[in-house]
């Protein structure tokens, strides 16, 4: 009897287990049947009739039908994602956004089993479904409406180009290349729009028609896109839109030699991912662009440089690599940007060198290009300081020791690092001025020092007049003695900068009288005196600089030369001329002497010059530079 009892129960599990394989699969625990595209549909919450309304999961036919939804449980709300826009609703709220346009639903969104429940007219009205409730079979069916093809557009997404193929329904269909032509064929969609060419170009994309599948035929397009080169590409097929999405493109290449750095510039149509190798034997660097293919218009740039001889395209299995062949290897940073790459090379010294020229010397200075460099003097003991910044010290050659009459010794080391800073130091033994201009070679600089003549000469300069003494006193009450005091006090000032020893005979308004200057100049045995005064006359007229010396003296003449040369010159006042005289203070010095009338005080114009401190400062400057050629052509 149990025998028979088992058989009975195996043949009605057999039995039930064929009807169910037979029958329409239905939602859940319900008797309504789910329908979607024409395939049953599997729910765990079934569909429900509430106050009159049909009700059904929104997730399970938004994702049947294609659309991609997403639950906030923080705010309780509904996101539904679509090629044209979204839809945004919330448990227990009557009205919707669609596409940003408020929409009022029949009933509001329930939970049931953890399942969003919309009513059914929503699902039509939202998603662009055709819905259907038949009550006799208790069935519910949702059909997407039929795809038609009604606009194509080229449009940037990151920097990459998409290609839409836009419209209403599913719109989906097979993709095939040949070369640098991709052929989109659609069977199930309707043209919507004219046949034909498309004025659409990129810098992929070149161009774009569209055409029934078949003539006559209402059903089926085929889409036609030319590029400009064979590549790869993504197709994403859904609701309202069919997107063929391009890879990055590598537009163009640009190297560049600045001041302070030589750049590589990767221009991209948006920032791309990438990896770097630094390889040797033979030095180069890599740079990997994967995923990204070269533009129509790309070029390898030329390369004048003495870090980085070229640089090679060269196509990759996954992308594009970028081969920089390197005469020197040195550090590198790369930084991205929305637009490609920058790849920043630290540029060298790799070499210095020193010889003596007619007056002073000559540092020369071998970079890899232009550099960025500030210069600073300092003391104890006499330097100049070049510090060039972002740059390496790439030779190894020890200090110059030089001992001639401008420099000492030259060295160079690595002063800092990140930021690097390298560091070029000149002893100097003696010191006027120096420039910085660029040499005949790639990357050379070239420090020019001019020595100081009057390094170690001991000078005398006399301020005229002072004390009880005024001298000349111009109509509004300008003393020539306060005058000249100011002038050799600024004189004095250039004279020591220049490695001079300066003895003052007057350095304050005191007396002195000019019987005893003569012999004040002798007893201290300075190798030259130099007399400042301003002229008078009772001729308002009068004017100009004129520059006295002693006719039979020591030397005078070549002196009175050279200061008057450079007064004029300097001042731009008339020009008086040099003159013999036999004042005392030229007359009775054992050494050359010669007296300056750097400007009539008795003259408006003048006077208003004279009490210009710029101007003084400019006169005390020609004195210095006329002692400093007086000197250099001894």
């Amino acid at each position: 009897m149990v025998r028979y009892r088992r058989a009975f129960f195996c043949c009605l599990f057999l039995w039930l287990l064929f009807i169910s394989m037979t029958l329409p699969v239905q939602a859940a625990g319900s008797g309504i049947t789910l329908i979607i595209n024409g395939q049953p549909a599997l729910s765990d919450v079934a569909p429900i009739i509430q106050n009159n309304r049909t009700m059904v999961p929104l997730r399970v036919i938004s994702e049947g039908l294609g659309a991609e939804v997403f639950w906030d449980n923080a705010s309780r709300t509904v996101r539904i994602t679509l090629p044209d826009g979204e839809i945004r609703l919330g448990i227990g709220q009557s009205k919707a956004l669609i596409r940003n346009e408020e929409y009022k639903l029949d009933a509001p969104p329930v939970i049931i089993g953890n399942r969003t429940m919309v009513p059914l007219r929503f699902i039509g009205e939202a998603l662009g479904a055709d819905v259907y409730w038949d009550g006799s079979t208790r069935t519910v069916t949702v059909t997407a409406r039929r795809a038609e093809v009604k606009d194509i557009i080229l449009r940037s997404e990151l920097g990459r180009e998409v290609l839409a193929i836009a419209g209403v329904g599913q719109l989906k269909g097979v993709v095939t290349q040949e070369e640098n032509q991709i052929i989109i064929t659609m069977p199930e969609a309707e043209l919507a729009m004219p046949a034909g060419a498309r004025p659409i170009s990129g810098a992929l994309v070149q161009d774009v028609s569209v055409q029934p599948l078949a003539p006559g035929q209402a059903k089926g397009v085929v889409v036609t896109v030319d590029l400009s080169q064979p590549t790869s590409f993504t197709v994403t097929s859904g609701m309202g839109e069919l997107t063929l999405v391009l890879p990055y493109c590598l537009e163009e290449i640009e190297y560049e030699q600045g001041t302070g750095g030589e750049i590589l510039r990767i221009v991209t149509t948006g920032q791309v991912p990438y990896t770097v190798q630094q390889l040797g034997a033979p030095d180069r660097l890599v740079i990997n662009l994967p995923g990204i293919v070269a533009g129509p218009n790309l070029s390898e740039p030329p390369i004048t440089s003495l870090l980085n001889r070229a640089v090679k395209i060269q196509d990759s299995p996954t992308g594009i690599s970028l081969v920089v062949d390197q005469s020197l290897v040195t550090k590198f940073k790369v930084t991205a940007s929305p637009n490609g790459l920058e790849v920043f090379f630290t540029p060298q010294i790799i070499a210095y060198s020193y010889e003596a020229v007619p007056g002073g010397g000559r540092v020369k200075i071998q970079t890899t290009g232009p550099m960025s460099y500030r210069t600073t003097r300092l003391q104890n003991p006499d330097r100049l300081v070049l510090d060039f910044e972002n740059t390496l010290l790439a030779t190894t050659k020890p200090s110059l020791d030089v001992n001639d009459e401008v420099v000492k010794q030259v060295r160079a080391g690595q002063f800092a690092v990140d930021p690097d800073v390298a560091r070029l130091v000149v002893e100097l033994n003696s010191y006027l001025t120096h420039q910085i201009q660029t040499g005949e070679n790639p990357g050379e600089l070239i420090l020019e020092l001019t020595s100081s003549p009057v390094q170690g000469r001991y000078i005398g300069i006399d301020a005229g007049h002072g004390g009880t003494e005024p001298g000349a006193v111009s109509s509004s009450g300008l003393k020539e003695k306060d005058i000249t005091l100011d002038i050799a006090q600024r004189v004095t000032s250039g004279l020591e900068a220049a490695g001079a020893r300066v003895f003052m005979l007057r350095s304050g308004d005191t007396t002195i009288d000019f019987r005893d200057r003569p012999e004040i100049a002798n007893k201290e045995n300075v190798e030259i005196l130099v007399s400042i005064h301003c002229n008078s006359f009772t001729d308002s007229s009068k004017r100009g600089t004129e520059t006295y010396y002693y006719k039979d003296g020591h030397g005078g003449q070549a002196l009175a030369e050279a200061l008057h040369k450079a007064l004029v010159s300097s001042l731009g006042l008339p020009d008086r001329n040099t003159r013999t005289a036999d004042y005392n203070v030229i007359r009775y010095t054992k050494m050359p002497a010669a007296l300056v009338e750097v400007a009539y005080l008795s003259n408006p114009t003048e006077e208003k010059l004279l009490a210009d401190p710029a101007f003084r400062e400019k006169a005390a400057q020609a004195i210095v530079s006329g002692i400093m050629a007086y000197f250099r052509n001894k």
